[in-house]
């Protein structure tokens, strides 16, 4: 329980880095990706110059904590704000050949990555690089960060096969992870919505849709508009 509440801290701390950020920039929020979505993966990228402006690098220093970038290979953060207390990963051979958590590190909370859907996924209309928050329909009920498994096998809806898992800062519902258990019984996780209010869900995974990866458009749990 007390992990679970400690993980819940977390990302409302997130929550209110990402509203302090906005509110320095126009109502505008950093991006969801870094440099592990470049080719070659993290280095700098000329096409994709919006990796260098990922919140796991703008916003830890208005909470007071160095940049991700900030941390040597090998010594990225395991504990405080970066990480779920419960959440601890595999060791390196469990995963995909390239990426080692224990050296470049691992991300247990995910940005949703349909806020700033800027690439080619599904068949939807890309999306600006940067979110404006006051274009959001419903900030209520749209998914800002939420609790990724750090385990391949417990991908795609416990279904396995995310050799990738935690390597990311933005996700989509592959990577949504049931780790705590909730006082009213079953396994759900902590998310932080856009208006930067906390929630205990488990129902990220649609198994009713033809591929639970890909909402359905306009889906205001994902999308912000």
């Amino acid at each position: 329980m007390a992990k679970e509440v400690a993980c819940a801290a977390n990302l409302r701390t997130w929550g209110q880095a990402f509203h302090l950020y906005a509110g320095d920039h126009e109502g505008t929020l950093p991006h969801t990706d870094d440099r592990a979505r470049n080719r070659p993966a993290d280095a700098y990228d000329p096409a994709h110059p919006e990796h260098e402006c990922c919140y796991i690098d703008l916003l830890p220093p208005l909470m007071g904590r160095r940049a991700w970038r900030d941390f040597p290979n090998g010594s990225k953060p395991v504990a405080d704000i970066w990480q779920c207390p419960q959440a601890k990963p595999l060791p390196d051979d469990a995963y995909s050949p390239g990426y080692q958590p224990s050296v470049q590190g691992y991300h247990s909370y995910a940005m949703n990555s349909y806020l700033e859907h800027d690439f080619e996924f599904g068949s939807y209309k890309p999306y600006p690089s940067f979110l404006k928050l006051s274009l959001c329909r419903a900030p209520a009920r749209t998914l800002l960060m939420f609790e990724q498994t750090l385990d391949p096998q417990q991908g795609y809806g416990q279904q396995g096969g995310q050799s990738m898992a935690g390597r990311y800062t933005a996700e989509d519902a592959r990577a949504f992870t049931e780790r705590h258990a909730h006082l009213r019984g079953g396994l759900g996780s902590n998310v932080v919505m856009l208006d930067g209010h906390r929630e205990w869900r488990n129902d990220l995974w649609d198994e009713a849709l033809g591929n639970p990866r890909i909402p359905l458009e306009h889906d205001l749990t994902w999308f912000p508009y």
